[in-house]
């Protein structure tokens, strides 16, 4: 961070980053905690759907929409809090885990990057992605045929500045 004179740390939610710096320097991505996040809900969601508890699945696909609101509050919603205290004591099944996802929810808001217009870094994100794809593949090889040309075409689907020349790909 002092290299590149970065004031804050912005990372997924691993425990690996936890100790690099102080907590209050310490920032979840957004974009990272709400992906988490829904994908959990809608586990969750679909074992409630099959064992017939509605109104779950009701308040299940409410803090769904609530998490994906724009901007994110400061302060967690008084309707997740509601949540919270309605599921608290819920110790087995489906309703436990319901649990666990409100209390982590409400451990991990305040953490969560809320602040200024990039907030995920978005652009960093996927050029980091995409060359760790690229390097991952090309030392490890591809698992099958289609693959490996759908990888190596790709590059030129991009195209340069936005413009796809299919001339290069014949």
């Amino acid at each position: 961070m002092a290299v590149v004179g970065a004031q804050k740390l912005s990372t997924d939610e691993l425990s690996v980053y936890e100790g690099i710096v102080d907590e209050s320097n310490h920032k979840i991505c957004l974009a990272h905690w709400r992906k988490s996040k829904v994908k959990r809900v809608y586990e969750i969601y679909r074992q409630i759907k099959m064992e017939g508890l509605e109104y779950t699945a009701k308040n299940v696909l409410e803090l769904s929409a609530l998490l994906r609101l724009d901007p994110m509050p400061q302060k967690i919603p008084e309707s997740i809090d509601k949540l919270i205290r309605r599921y608290i004591n819920c110790r087995s099944g489906v309703l436990w885990k319901v649990n666990q996802l409100l209390q982590h929810i409400e451990r991990t808001w305040h953490r969560a990057n809320k602040e200024g217009p990039d907030r995920a870094n978005d652009a960093t994100e996927r050029l980091i992605g995409l060359n760790y794809k690229i390097r991952v593949k090309t030392m490890r090889g591809f698992k099958s045929w289609p693959k490996a040309v759908n990888h190596y075409l790709s590059k030129y689907l991009r195209g340069r500045d936005s413009i796809c020349d299919l001339r290069k790909v014949i």
